[in-house]
Order: structure tokens, then C-alpha cells, then sequence
């Protein structure tokens, strides 16, 4: 995967080629890297909540199962 920063009118544009979700708006370089790196978190804690969610299913549907 690659990141690029590109220049976006006043600001610049930080993102993953690939991914069309993981972009970042800021106003300098630096500040679009950490926005960044913002958005992937709250990209993975969303993933991770989502498997807690299915791992939870999961074991009820096994727990039935053994009924």
C-alpha cells in the first residue's frame, strides 16, 4: 500500500491508493498525516467492534447448538 500527499487547493490531501476511504483533508502536510492516521484508526475500531459483534453472535449460535 502507498500513501500519497498532494497538494488540494489551500491544503492537502493525504490518502491510501487502494482504499477509497482512507483520505485525510488538512491545511499543512504534517496536519494531513495525522488526520490521516485518525481515519484508519476509526476505521480499525469499527472493524474490531464489528468482529466483537459477530463473535458474539457466533457463540450464541453455538451455545443453541448444544442445547
Amino acid at each position: 500500500m502507498q500513501t500519497t500527499i498532494e497538494k488540494d487547493g489551500d491544503g492537502y490531501l493525504a490518502k491510501v491508493e487502494g482504499h477509497p476511504n482512507l483520505f485525510a483533508f488538512a491545511y499543512s502536510k504534517q496536519e494531513a498525516i495525522v488526520e490521516l492516521k485518525n481515519v484508519v484508526e476509526m476505521i480499525m475500531d469499527y472493524h474490531l467492534e464489528q468482529v466483537n459483534s459477530e463473535r458474539i453472535i457466533r457463540n450464541e449460535l453455538a451455545s443453541y447448538a448444544m442445547n
